[in-house]
Order: structure tokens, then sequence, then C-alpha cells
């Protein structure tokens, strides 16, 4: 295939994973297909159908002042051409020519027609037809059944020196709006998803109102990614419903504020991930709830687990860009040969599984760091903070196991796919990603939501590993604190106020050292007024 050609059917596929579905089919890109749904299966406004509109045609070095045109489901490309063993002409030949008709595999009324045969029934109608004149010159496709529908034109090739030049815009119109019918389900899910992290983040800042006194710097980091996270899943359904409205763009080419506003957007979910997991990292070694202060051990993992997250980002952000071009791509085969997509094949493995690579390494960062926290609080004895942690670390096994089985299951959806199945795949990543995403973060912000008692548990055994490590504890064990010892102190403090104030006093000396013989007394508390009354009779009677 032509360089020029393969850079055009990039370019349109990009395309077509983000605009209305108006495209261009021109004598360069002579074929385009996407999915379309039947009103029965998604019902709207319109009648689902397929118009094209001739808007330029130059008269090359030929006599055939006319472009030919084939509307099909892709699933009857069998249907289309006929097969030839003479050497001088194709495999297949599509088109009827002059050849073809003296061999009569076709009819001169079908001369310069694409060929449909007649031995092969085609499941969906097949249209085949001239455009002769500018405009739509009276052709409309009726959708009629879900599926695969592709566009061909041509203005014969093989005459004169020049072949024609012309450019047919062709609208695949859906009931629903302008989406493709791959993107579609796409616009409830994220407006459901921008609902759920909408409500979470206004219950989770109500707790924050709630314990604003109380607020931790974990906490504090992690409600502005949870903003961070509203506010992409909601400006990525708005890039969804704004497409799905208009009416006026076209597929290729694309206008600059469109491609501006899908980059910003895709820079934003290329993000979210790496944030993520740097995020996770901070939380398994203890920050504000262990340690009031990432501690030297811990920092070495932070610096690498950062650097490992922006090579996902990095690599990522090629993902994506490359399954755009993959689940949208052309069929290898139809009308003017096959479309040779391997090399974005071979880069969208080898970046996903890069990807994969730098989600494990920041993972075991994730797990050391847990680890490593865990064998701390558990010599220190604070078995309420274990707990929390050992929950956590469950939390992850899980998540991490739905994650295997998804990316299983696309592995295997992805190695199967068939171009008939576009309403599948695309819709099926974008939801086991998402929902497992949200799923994990709301979950591990509910684990560490601001409470009265995680606050107290975070005041306790604090730098337990930096404190005081000189001095041994005397009495007790400092680091063995619970919830239930704050009530146990407060206890112990009302009875001892009722005790005898003046117990266990020691009387000093004139140098204000307390006495150290045998013959050690007590400081007796002051008499009372009935007994200093009854000393002054008594010496009264002595001195009378």
């Amino acid at each position: 295939m032509r360089p020029h050609r393969l850079l055009i059917l990039v370019l349109c596929t990009l395309a077509s994973s983000i605009l209305a579905e108006k495209v261009l089919v021109t004598n360069k890109s002579l074929r385009f297909c996407t999915g379309m749904y039947s009103k029965r299966d998604w019902d709207g406004d319109i009648e689902p159908h397929i118009e094209v509109d001739l808007q330029y045609f130059k008269l090359g070095n030929n006599n055939v002042q006319s472009v030919s045109i084939v509307i099909f489901e892709y699933n009857d490309v069998d249907a289309l051409g006929v097969s030839v063993s003479d050497l001088s002409l194709p495999k297949t030949n599509y088109l009827c020519s002059e050849e073809l008709v003296a061999k009569g595999l076709c009819d001169t009324s079908e001369l310069y027609q694409f060929i449909v045969n007649k031995n092969v029934t085609p499941k969906a109608e097949i249209l085949t037809s001239f455009l002769t004149s500018y405009g739509d010159n009276g052709l409309r496709y009726n959708i009629s059944k879900t599926g695969y529908y592709c566009v061909a034109c041509s203005s014969p090739l093989d005459l004169g020196k020049s072949q024609n030049e012309f450019i047919v815009q062709v609208n695949f119109q859906n009931s629903y709006g302008n989406l493709p019918a791959a993107e579609i389900p796409k616009l409830k899910f994220y407006g459901l998803l921008a609902v759920l992290y909408a409500v979470s983040l206004s219950v989770y800042l109500f707790q924050m109102f709630i314990h604003r006194s109380e607020l931790l710097k974990l906490q504090k980091c992690l409600a502005g990614f949870f903003v961070f996270f509203t506010v992409e899943s909601i400006l990525t359904w708005f890039f969804y419903a704004f497409l799905n409205e208009d009416k006026m763009s076209l597929l290729h080419p694309v206008s600059g504020d469109v491609v501006a506003y899908k980059l910003f957007v895709s820079f934003l979910s290329a993000l979210k991930v790496p944030l993520a997991l740097w995020l996770l990292v901070l939380i398994t070694a203890g920050y504000d709830l262990v340690y009031s202060k990432i501690i030297p051990k811990h920092e070495d993992d932070l610096v690498v687990s950062f650097f490992v997250g922006f090579c996902y980002f990095f690599f990522g952000l090629g993902f994506t860009l490359l399954s755009f071009y993959n689940t949208v791509s052309q069929p290898p085969s139809g009308p003017f040969g096959a479309y040779n997509d391997s090399a974005a094949g071979v880069g969208l493995w080898f970046t996903g599984i890069l990807c994969a690579c730098f989600y494990m390494i920041i993972l075991h960062f994730a797990f050391k760091s847990l680890s490593n926290t865990q064998k701390v609080l558990a010599e220190s004895k604070q078995r309420t903070k274990l707990k929390l942690y050992q929950n956590f670390f469950w939390f992850l096994c899980i998540s991490v196991l739905l994650l295997i089985f998804a990316t299983v299951l696309l592995i295997a959806l992805q190695i199967g796919n068939s171009f008939t199945e576009f309403r599948n795949l695309r819709s099926l990543f974008d939801l086991l990603s998402s929902c497992i995403f949200v799923v994990v973060f709301i979950g591990v912000v509910f684990m560490f939501r601001p409470s009265h008692e995680l606050y107290l548990l975070s005041c306790s055994g604090k730098d337990i590993e930096n404190e005081f490590p000189e001095e041994p504890s005397v009495g007790v064990d400092s680091g063995d604190f619970e919830l239930d010892d704050l009530a146990g102190e407060e206890s112990a403090r009302l009875v001892g106020s009722s005790e005898n104030p003046y117990d266990g006093e020691r009387e000093l000396d004139s140098n204000n050292q307390p006495h150290n013989g045998g013959n050690d007394e007590k400081i007796s508390p002051p008499p009372s007024y009935g007994e200093l009354e009854h000393d002054e009779s008594e010496n009264e009677r002595r001195s009378s």
C-alpha cells in the first residue's frame, strides 16, 4: 500500500472515533465502513439511513464522466465482484469493464458499475449506482438491520493516462444523532459515570465539612484527586454529547477546535491511571497515618513510582490512539484490495505490553510498601491500624484479580475480533476499565474517609520508628495504643481525682529535697477549726 494512502487511512480512522458520521470518500481513499444501529435496536427521532453527496469531480484523460458507487453490509462482501482465471486481470474484479463484458461476466448495461454476484444471496440490500451530477443524485440507503455498512466509490482507475478526481461526502445517519455506532454507548455510560463521581464527591466533601477540624493531609490529597477525576469524567461526557448533537462536523478534514478538545480530553484520560497508581503507593507507605511525613525508606519507592508512572502515561497515550485506529480501522478485505494494518496491530501490542509492565512495577512498589507498613504496625502492636491496612491489602488483591480477568477477556475479544461486532469490543473495553477504576478509587476513598475515629487513630503512634529511639519505654508499651485506651485514661483521671491529694507526698527538707531516712513522717493535714478552739480552751485552763 502506498505511504500517502496509508496516511490518509490512518487519519480517517482516527477521526472516525471522535467525530460525527460524515466522511469524505475520494479517488485516493475509495472506501469507508462503519457500524450503524437500526431504529429497533437503538431508538431515536430519525430513521437511520446513508446518503451521498457528490461535491467535486474533475475529468481525467478518459471518457468516463461518472462515479460508480456501491453501498452494502460487510457480511455481504462475498456477493461483490467476480473471480477470473485470466492472469492479465486481477483475481477478483469488482468493476465491470470491457474485458469482463467480453468474457460474459457482466452485462453491457453494467459497464463501469460494481458487480453483484448473482450466485450469492446477500443478507441485506446491496445498492449500486452512478453519480453523474453534483448532489445526492436521489440515492438513499435505509438501514433496516444493525450491521457494519460500507460505501465504496470508483471512477475507473485503469482507463486513460490519469484517473478522474472526485470527492463524495457520505452521511452515515443513525437514529440517535451523529456519533458512530461504536461510540454511542459511551454517551450514556460517561453520563452515568459523571453522575456517580459527582454524587460520591459531594458525600466526601460533606464529610470533610463535618470533620473540618480533624482533617488529615492524606484526606485533602484524596479530595484533590477526587475533584480531578470528576472533572475529567464530566468533560469526557460533554465531549461525546457535543459531537452527537453537532450536525456540521466532518469526519475528515477535522476542525481545529474539535481536535484540540479531543487531545485535551485524551490527555486527562491518560493522566488518570498513573496519578491513581502514585496515590496508591503514597497510601501504602503509611503517609499521615503511620508517619507524619515520608520516611527515607519509602522516598526512593515514591520517586521511582513517579517516573514509572510518567512512562505509563507516555505509552498509555500511544496505546489509546492506536486502539482507536485498531478498533475502528477498515476491513481487511473488500473492494480495491486489502488494507494492511499489521503495523498498527504490532504497535498496539507493543504499547499495551509496556503499559502492563509499568503497571505491574508500580503495583510491586505498592505491595512492598504495604508489607513494610504492616510489619511495623505488627511490631509496635498497633492492632487497629494493622487491621485497617490488612483490609486495604485484601481490597487491593481483589481489585488486581478483577483487572486480570478484564485484561484476559479483552485480549480474547481482540484476538477474535470481527468488524461486524463493532458494538461489543470498544464499549466493553471502556466499560470494564472505567468501572474497575471507579470502584477501586471510591472504595479507597471510603476506607480513608474523614472521621473522628480515623483522626484519633492517626494521632497515635506516629513516627514509631524515629520517636525517641535511644530511650526505652518505662512501665508501659508506648506503641500499644488503641481507641479504647482514651476512655481508660479518662476513667483513671476521674477516679484519681477523688483520692486524698496528700497521699504519697513526702516532707521536704530545707533544701527542698525529700527525706530518705527511716524516721520520715508524712505531712499531716492542717487542723480543723474545732480542734484549734479545743486547744485554746485547754491552754486557758492550764494558765489559770
